[in-house]
């Protein structure tokens, strides 16, 4: 698809073995400093990709630019055939199937965990209240605070918290969910109430893509780890494999540091 192509709706037209993200040769530049440096990659519906690396190596920028958080100086990326960087192409609608947590929990502190969830559907999906609310009390039981629904962000814990941006990026029904060290803000004793629901969604075969520094959940959660330094994609594999027996050098070091 080029720039010229006319806008689809998500998912329209594309053939059913076509990757979901499609990644080419993507760079990008802050200032003389490349952060991506000619990064390709493809992702299948249902596959999950755990993304490691040192802080600095280009994972977040890379997961920011899929949904054009960031834009890219070169290169394309398709989300279900459309070319996100297309002017013909709605970038709006687009995110609309991609649900993204960050590091950050960036609820509504003045609105109830139940109006944070149920926000955008009313919103962006024209929902009835009752419609929203529903799917949002539906959400929060997933992520296990249903019973919070009624209070307000203050009044949770770091982990609660992040379960409830969870809820709310799942309230749009996206088909990919990408998620931006959605541990790395916490107290180590909520990360696990955290992983248990990206676990959770993992096994229920939602596509997903993960910046994390949990190598338990990365080892256990990814069908396939990719290993990032200096902005490249240095070495990619099942996860088994990378950190049994990792063949470069940098990939190496790196898990030596950690493990």
């Amino acid at each position: 698809m080029t720039a010229n192509d006319p806008p689809m709706t998500p998912g329209a037209g594309v053939p059913n073995d076509a990757p979901i993200i499609s990644v080419r040769n993507i760079w990008k530049f802050f200032g003389n400093l490349p952060a991506l440096q000619d990064v390709s990659l493809d992702v299948r519906a249902g596959e999950r990709l755990v993304l490691i690396g040192p802080s600095g190596s280009g994972k977040s920028t890379f997961l920011r630019a899929i949904n054009r958080l960031e834009e890219v100086d070169r290169g394309q990326i398709l989300v279900k055939g459309q070319n996100i960087m297309s002017r013909e192409n709605n970038i709006n609608l687009i995110r609309r199937d991609l649900g993204m947590v960050f590091q950050q929990f960036n609820l509504f502190p003045h609105k109830t965990v139940l109006q944070n969830v149920s926000m955008a559907p009313l919103k962006l999906l024209k929902l009835s209240r009752d419609e929203a609310e529903d799917r949002a009390l539906a959400l929060l039981k997933k992520v296990g605070i249903s019973d919070k629904a009624n209070v307000y962000p203050a009044m949770l814990s770091g982990g609660q918290q992040q379960r409830v941006a969870i809820a709310r990026a799942l309230a749009m029904q996206p088909s990919i969910m990408l998620f931006d060290e959605p541990t790395s803000a916490l107290d180590p004793e909520m990360v696990g109430e955290v992983l248990d629901v990206m676990v959770n969604l993992a096994e229920e075969g939602m596509t997903m893509l993960c910046v994390t520094h949990e190598m338990g959940f990365a080892r256990t959660v990814a069908d396939r780890l990719i290993f990032m330094a200096d902005g490249q994609i240095v070495e990619s594999g099942q996860p088994e494999a990378l950190f049994t027996a990792p063949r470069h050098p940098r990939l190496k070091q790196f898990l030596n540091q950690i493990l």
